[in-house]
């Protein structure tokens, strides 16, 4: 099994995204993670698709997505010619005497934070998926109360996928 990253160029209408995701779920592939936004042509939008596969899987699903009418484009998105990011808003419970110690063990990180009270932090860290899973670990013996990531988001450094 491998992870793979999947972008696609589709029609910026109603129940686009639900026939892609119907498309996995009706072949029985996961969707690891899933982001999607409008392009700079407001007609599309680019969805990004993390799953987890082997190889001959991934080109059959890349092969249905192809089928389906408002696809305009698919590519897959190769690791080492890929920018991914994602971003994660995490909510913790740190008391003061505990603080400078979070400081330091996220020293190495660039990360915000938005909020804090006197008991409650919210930090925001965009990163790569790696990145943001060491962050993520770094937090665990703290009181996490909430976690969100958005998916992951990802471009290709040498070949553009077009709006068209």
């Amino acid at each position: 099994m491998y992870t793979w990253l999947i972008s696609l160029i589709v029609n910026n209408h109603f129940g686009v995204l639900t026939r892609v995701t119907g498309l996995f779920s009706r072949r029985g592939y996961n969707i690891a993670s899933l982001s999607v936004g409008e392009t700079s042509n407001p007609k599309r939008s680019r969805i990004t698709i993390q799953t987890c596969t082997d190889g001959a899987a991934v080109y059959q699903i890349m092969k249905q997505l192809e089928k389906l009418e408002d696809v305009k484009s698919v590519a897959l998105l190769p690791g080492a010619e890929t920018v991914a990011r994602e971003l994660l808003i995490i909510k913790l419970v740190v008391p003061a005497p505990r603080r400078e110690m979070l400081a330091d063990a996220l020293s190495d990180f660039d990360y915000k934070m938005p909020y804090e009270d006197e008991n409650r932090f919210i930090l925001e860290f965009t990163g790569s998926p790696a990145e943001c899973e060491e962050f993520i670990k770094i937090l665990e013996p703290y009181t996490i109360l909430e976690l969100c990531r958005t998916g992951v988001t990802a471009m290709s450094t040498v070949s553009p996928i077009q709006n068209l």
